[in-house]
């Protein structure tokens, strides 16, 4: 089966409404679960979402395509798989609309599904808890290894629970008569618990929602889990003879009544990562008005913008439901049947699609320097055909970008997190400002042989006229193509071999991020010649304007008949 398609590029934006339409729910029982009949059921109310849709039947029938009705999102989905660039929206609402189609059952039944961990008391049987799913969340794909759940630090968690209650059968003898009664049954102490410390509670129900709030968890690292006690009363009733006659013959009976009590205690948890997307580092100014940044963070992240660009990190997401829930099993005293699930929770994943971050536009954004690891690409699920990369992509720890945007800064650069939702707004007091200065190039030759040529060259920053040590910056000047250091004056003079024509210089600077102080490099340019040849170039640059005066004169005096001709006239 085909489930997720080939992805169609970074360009694909699909739009979606509230969420995927569920699954034809073929009956069966106790049979083995064909995934190939999985297809998205028209007749469901959820809006027109097959995009939503992974794990799906992948078809490419193109007449039934040119005869389908509904949107070109729909028809598309219904043959391919389709990557999305951010976290869709829309899983939320579908998995909202799911639980609410949890199967009712009685004291009778319990429904679950396969994966679920039972508890079974004296009269409580088949009971269990089970976290249908928590929302925002991402599950990264980093490597084939390292593949961490990262949930929001504000969220919801659904789950299931239920139970059966097994009422002993009445028994009859010629002395003793028990009749069983079930009094009540109820779920209590319905809780979720982070890191087991209770974070919300709610009346006892089949399916649980709770919010939760991390913030005030330590670390990142949490267990959420869901408990509840199941609590049954049953009433046993002994009426037995007080007067037997004769075998089989009670002339006088009495009866004692008893109330029986039990308490069986559920519970599921989920280890999860808490995404908190932080942000911080250096800008500057360049002198033309571009803004530099260093921008640092916390998690991987899908990147970060300025109304005149972005730079983008190397995910892509896609949707699928979670195989646990394909069946739900119904268990009763005498029997256990196992059928096409009619719910089915939605999960988000990421996974890299490119080899490293890109920026756009790139006429006015430009990525300076990545620094992150190189990691071995994941492979998706063999029901996901989506492109993956097949080569090592790398991360960015760090991304250095000059924008073109001389009116905005920092606290215009927002951040978006590979959570749904979860975003920051850069705060300027985390970012470091660094000036960039222009710098002051000169060359001057001071001596030349034949063969020589005793160079000096000047280093100093333009706008305050203080030396620049090149040492002391990681900077050097290229001189004639080979790099030389200044001096704390910000000199240094040397002899290089004597070139045909001129001789140039430029400093190159380190990056400004690395500096108290960054510059943007300089250059000039000197001549190198003979005695002679010397003397032939200043008769030559002092000749060349006198001479093309001389011209203008004399074609002055041509043309309007002036008698300006010779321009010593009347000396």
């Amino acid at each position: 089966m085909q489930l997720l398609s080939r992805s169609l590029g970074a360009g694909v934006a699909i739009a979606v409404l509230l969420a995927m339409s569920a699954l034809v729910a073929t009956q069966s029982v106790a049979r083995p679960l064909d995934t190939r009949t999985f297809s998205p059921d028209e007749d469901h109310d959820h809006g027109d979402n097959r995009s939503l849709w992974s794990r799906d039947r992948d078809t490419i029938n193109r007449t039934a395509l040119r005869n389908q009705t509904g949107s070109a999102t729909n028809s598309l989905a219904a043959t391919t798989d389709v990557p999305f660039n951010r976290p869709p929206e829309a899983v939320a609402a579908w998995n909202r609309e799911q639980l609410a189609e949890f199967p009712a059952s009685d004291h009778r039944s319990s429904v679950y599904p396969p994966s679920a961990t039972l508890v079974d008391g004296r009269f409580v049987r088949d009971a269990y808890t089970e976290i249908f799913t928590f929302q925002p969340s991402t599950k990264a794909r980093l490597t084939p290894n390292d593949q961490p759940r990262y949930v929001a630090p504000e969220g919801e968690l659904f789950a299931t629970l239920d139970y059966r209650v097994d009422v002993p059968r009445d028994s009859t003898t010629a002395t003793d008569r028990i009749t069983w009664s079930l009094q009540s049954h109820d779920i209590t102490d319905l809780q979720l618990l982070v890191d087991r410390r209770q974070e919300a509670q709610q009346e006892g129900t089949r399916t649980p929602r709770f919010d939760y709030d991390l913030a005030e968890h330590r670390g990142t690292n949490h267990t959420l889990t869901v408990a509840a006690n199941v609590t049954v009363a049953l009433q046993r009733q002994h009426d037995y003879c007080t007067n037997l006659t004769s075998p089989g013959n009670c002339t006088a009976w009495a009866t004692r009544t008893t109330t029986i009590n039990e308490t069986v205690t559920v519970r599921d948890s989920r280890s999860v990562s808490e995404y908190r997307l932080s942000v911080f580092g250096f800008y500057a100014r360049y002198p033309d008005g571009d803004l530099g940044l260093a921008m640092f963070k916390s998690e991987p992240w899908l990147g970060y913008r300025l109304p005149e660009g972005r730079v983008n990190g190397v995910w892509r997401f896609y949707s699928a439901r979670d195989p646990s829930w394909d069946r739900l099993v119904t268990a009763t005293a005498t029997n256990t049947t196992t059928e096409h699930s009619p719910i089915h929770p939605l999960r988000v994943s990421a996974y890299p699609i490119k080899t490293g971050p890109t920026a756009s536009p790139a006429e006015t954004v430009s990525i300076l320097e990545v620094n992150g690891k190189q990691r071995d690409p994941p492979t998706l699920p063999s029901t996901v055909n989506l492109d993956v990369l097949e080569e090592p992509y790398r991360t960015s720890f760090s991304l250095m970008t000059r924008f073109e945007t001389p009116n905005r800064t920092v606290s215009d650069v927002t951040a978006h997190g590979l959570v749904r939702g979860v975003r920051t707004e850069a705060d300027p007091r985390m970012f470091e400002e660094v000036p960039i200065h222009r710098s002051n190039l000169t060359l001057a030759v001071e001596n030349t042989t034949d063969r020589t040529a005793t160079v000096r060259v000047s280093l100093r920053d333009a706008e305050t006229g203080e030396p620049i040590e090149t040492a002391a910056t990681e900077g050097y000047v290229r001189l004639a193509g080979e790099p030389v250091q200044t001096g704390a004056d910000g000199t240094v003079t040397t002899t290089i071999d004597r070139p045909a024509g001129a001789i140039d210089a430029r400093f190159e600077p380190t990056e400004w991020w690395l500096r108290q102080t960054g510059y943007v490099g300089d250059s000039d340019t000197v001549s190198v010649q003979g005695t002679v040849l010397s003397v032939v170039t200043s008769l030559y640059r002092a000749g060349v304007p006198v001479g093309l005066f001389l011209l203008a004169v004399f074609l002055i005096d041509r043309i309007t008949g002036l008698p300006v001709w010779p321009p010593w006239r009347g000396l």
